[in-house]
């Protein structure tokens, strides 16, 4: 009998141990012909939070780690994905929910489909029905700056954080995207250790934008997958203006993690050769053909 495909799931929890026993729940209860382990990374450190995911201390295909000290996102996903044994890793927010059984067995289908696929991410859709942007075109400094300051507004500028928001982007039509955001992001074990994980000189943003960058000038493809749908809480922790860095840490960390990219990235290209050549051909993906 041939080895059965193993998912882990990676979860970084920051004070939402409630959202994470859901998350869990809803995971295990997938279908499909594949084995699944979930992962749990508690960053909280709060008593509280560590008494309500100490239910899975004992469970079999549950391992949960809590750290000492609160490490950043992006080395909470290393710390998940050095813990586990998946031929597919899929990385979730705590907010994620689950509106179908058959999730993780659409994801797997993906890849079976089109081996040069190597990261997946769906539609996700807020309590109230919209549809979060989770897609961008590759980030540059100048629409970084601007969309978050006023001069935004101005005919002469206004084109420069439009382009990079991707506003025009068909969330319900599957596609291959520059990048997507890790909230909810599968990757093949191959391609993570070939890329060798999130750079974690990133605390909590921007990886995704890098590890896809690297996923395209590798040669594989990140697709966006519309028919696959999970819920989101709709809430971004990083909203806010220029005004609004002395009183929003989260949005501190966004602008450090941001230049850091940008610095990483001065002497590249700001898209990569593959992406460009695949974009030139056609940005769509029609996998009924």
């Amino acid at each position: 009998m041939a080895k059965k495909i193993l998912i882990s799931v990676v979860i970084v929890d920051f004070f939402k141990a409630e959202r994470v026993v859901n998350n869990v729940e809803r995971i295990l209860a997938q279908q499909g012909d594949f084995d699944t382990e979930v992962i749990i990374i508690d960053n909280s450190m709060d008593s509280g939070n560590q008494q309500i995911l100490s239910q899975y201390q004992q469970s079999d295909n549950v391992k949960l780690f809590f750290n000492k000290q609160n490490n950043g996102y992006t080395r909470g996903c290393n710390q998940g994905a050095d813990l586990c044994n998946g031929d597919y890793l899929l990385f979730v927010n705590p907010d994620i929910e689950w509106t179908s059984v058959s999730i993780l067995a659409d994801i797997i289908a993906i890849y079976k489909r089109d081996p040069e696929v190597g990261i997946v991410g769906t539609r996700q859709m807020n309590d109230d029905g919209s549809t979060p942007d989770t897609v961008r075109r590759f980030p540059n400094l100048a629409a970084q700056v601007l969309r978050r300051s006023s001069f935004r507004r101005l005919p002469l500028l206004k084109g420069i954080a439009e382009y990079y928001e991707y506003g025009e982007f068909d969330y319900f039509k599957p596609a291959n995207v520059d990048w997507l955001q890790s909230s909810f992001m599968a990757i093949s074990r191959h391609l993570w250790d070939k890329i060798g994980g999130f750079d974690c000189r990133y605390f909590i943003f921007m990886a995704d934008p890098d590890i896809c960058y690297k996923c395209w000038e590798l040669g594989y493809k990140v697709h966006y997958e519309s028919e696959i749908v999970v819920g989101a809480d709709g809430l971004r922790c990083s909203a806010g203006g220029f005004k609004d860095v002395f009183s929003n840490r989260v949005l501190r960390f966004h602008i450090r993690d941001a230049f850091i990219y940008h610095f990483q990235y001065l002497l590249k290209p700001n898209i990569p050769t593959a992406r460009k050549s695949q974009n030139q051909r056609s940005s769509s993906v029609n996998y009924e053909q």
